[in-house]
């Protein structure tokens, strides 16, 4: 996928009330919540298997959060 195909963060929108509304804004919008950019930076997240990281869901509900609020 090139940059420009990436879903530019900055400027999404995201709506609802719950945690879980506004996340699932922000996938719906975003289609790859993997993989998008910010500003003209690509953003690839990679999570670790090894024992005692954090949970994929957690990680990205800590991200909708903080950029969301």
């Amino acid at each position: 996928m090139t940059n420009k195909e990436l879903i530019d963060i900055s400027a999404v929108e995201i709506t609802g009330n719950s945690v879980q509304e506004r996340l699932a804004c922000f996938i719906k919008t975003v289609k790859n919540p993997y993989c998008f950019r910010v500003k003209s930076t690509p953003v690839q997240l990679v999570f670790s298997d090894k024992a005692g990281a954090p949970a994929v869901e957690n990680a990205l509900v800590n991200i909708a959060i903080r950029r969301f609020k």
